[in-house]
């Protein structure tokens, strides 16, 4: 299962979109791993091995079984890399850039830092990633025909079982790759939001309407309806026998409609925070500290005496440095009373620090990176400090 998500102006993304293992980058795309990839990677894997591939196959020795259905789960992976790519690469050349790919238990994330500017950039980003799968499917169909023999396919086709013993491991790998790429893209087109078919959706709409904001809400409406259905389904199926499909058809569910009302969410924020800036929404009230305190004196005069996460290091009413509890926390508690702050705080001050001028939802972006605060500065003076929390304070008392 696939899904774009676009951060800006949304909740701080999933441990989906924020962690996993970095394996490289792709057309200057960073490309994740999630440890939850390996459940379902395994499962994959453990369906083929002792199920699918030995009823296929069953004078194969275990070598070449366990092998084969290793390699599918590979391929597996590469096929929504491949989807998610597709996505990337189009957004990419309609200007919109992608932070990164992360593969992860529902399949793939490619993580959008803006919305499409047009409903034809939605419409061909959205369409191109289940064009590729069915693309991938389609030649493994066509990989597995040739090398199995038109004969051995006509049987087959026929429905003679039997005949598949026949087959070679890479035409094996392919009659199962060939059919899960085809599901996979047609999977993604149901139009539900946040689907591929949710986002063609949105586009059609978006276009007939000219009204973004709507065609997302009734697109989200369809994926939570969706979802919904799904998780009934599942709930069915676990009730007929069926348990472990039906909690995986349920698990699938809710995460459908979850992402659904997510996104919309999202455009929702978007739109009433546009035209904000940082300097509108951050704290000017804050507490600053010299970079020549020690650490044990910061602790008991600041940071036990304060619910302030962010502490900018001044000297001169110019920003040097920034410290927060994780750099004090280093520090061996034998050494707090002669280290000082100034050897212990931030000094790459870019990543932690704002322009006043930044518009709120680039400003969401970058706070939903950290899990302190980050300082808006000017000049290098600090002008206030500020947080998610900050935000959603500033949204309530507008009744946003």
């Amino acid at each position: 299962m696939n899904q774009q998500a676009s951060t800006p102006g949304g909740p701080d993304p999933s441990p989906a979109e924020r962690r996993g293992l970095e394996l490289g980058s792709v057309f200057g795309i960073r490309i994740c791993l999630d440890s939850s990839l390996i459940l379902i990677f395994a499962l994959i894997v453990y369906l083929l091995g002792a199920n699918v591939f030995p009823g296929w196959h069953p004078e194969w020795p275990g070598v070449t079984t366990w092998t084969t259905a290793a390699i599918a789960g590979v391929m597996f992976c590469v096929s929504v890399l491949a989807h998610e790519l597709a996505h990337s690469l189009v957004s990419l050349g309609f200007g919109v850039q992608v932070k990164r790919i992360t593969l992860f238990l529902f399949g793939g994330l490619a993580e959008i830092e803006e919305e499409p500017p047009t409903p034809r950039a939605e419409f061909l980003i959205a369409i191109a990633g289940p064009l590729t799968s069915l693309f991938i499917g389609v030649v493994c169909i066509q990989v597995a025909t040739a090398s199995a023999g038109v004969e051995l396919v006509e049987l087959l086709a026929q429905g003679q079982e039997e005949a598949l013993a026949e087959l070679s491991p890479l035409a094996t790998l392919c009659l199962w790759l060939g059919p899960f790429n085809i599901v996979l893209g047609l999977f993604n087109m149901v139009p539900g939001f946040p689907l591929d078919g949710g986002r063609v959706l949105r586009a059609l709409l978006w276009w007939l309407s000219g009204d973004q904001r709507q065609a997302t809400r009734i697109a989200s409406a369809s994926g939570r309806i969706f979802g919904w259905m799904l998780m009934l389904l599942g709930v069915m199926q676990a009730v007929s026998g069926a348990v472990m499909q039906g909690l995986w058809l349920v698990l699938i569910g809710w995460f459908l409609s979850h992402a659904a009302s997510s996104s919309y969410s999202q455009i929702v924020i978007r739109d009433l925070l546009r035209g904000v800036t940082a300097r509108q929404l951050m704290r000017t009230h804050f507490e600053t500290v010299s970079p020549q305190t020690r650490v044990s004196a910061f602790i008991d005069d600041y940071l036990l005496q304060s619910a302030q996460l962010l502490w900018p290091v001044v000297e001169g009413e110019q920003l040097v440095g920034l410290l927060t509890l994780e750099e004090v926390r280093k520090v061996p508690e034998d050494d707090r009373s002669v280290v000082t702050v100034g050897q212990v705080m931030h000094t790459q001050l870019g990543r932690y620090t704002l322009a006043p001028d930044s518009d709120a939802q680039k400003t969401l972006a970058a706070l939903s990176q950290h899990d302190s605060p980050m300082a808006v500065v000017e000049g290098g003076r600090v002008l206030g400090l500020l947080s998610q929390v900050d935000v959603v304070k500033w949204m309530r008392l507008h009744d946003l």
